[in-house]
């Protein structure tokens, strides 16, 4: 990590009408894999995630034909764990934590 590296930090999250949120020091990776492994190293994090559907038991609110996630509010793995987004993918609505690595 160079000294320049601003480390990403917890933020107030705000969802927006539709239910998504993207941490707002989350650079734009323009879906490329690569630089995203390369970023999160940099920064010495753990992700988990996950989809709505592995929270969402009967009733899914994403099953009314619409592009949204409202209804699902997925708790943190631990308290040393922030949000870095919740957003649409293939497979429908997946939330994205992270923390630092406790040995980096």
């Amino acid at each position: 990590m160079t000294e320049e590296t601003v480390l990403i930090q917890p933020v107030a999250v705000v969802r927006d009408e539709d239910g998504w949120w993207d941490h707002p020091d989350l650079p734009d990776f323009d879906e490329d894999y690569a630089v995203f492994k390369d970023w999160i190293a940099e920064q010495r994090l753990v992700l988990k995630q996950w989809h709505m559907e592995a929270d969402i038991d009967g009733h899914h609110p994403y099953d009314d034909g619409k592009c949204h996630c409202l209804g699902w509010n997925p708790e943190a793995p631990g308290p040393e764990w922030f949000l870095l987004g919740i957003f649409d993918t293939e497979g429908g609505p997946c939330v994205s934590w992270a923390r630092r690595e406790v040995n980096p």
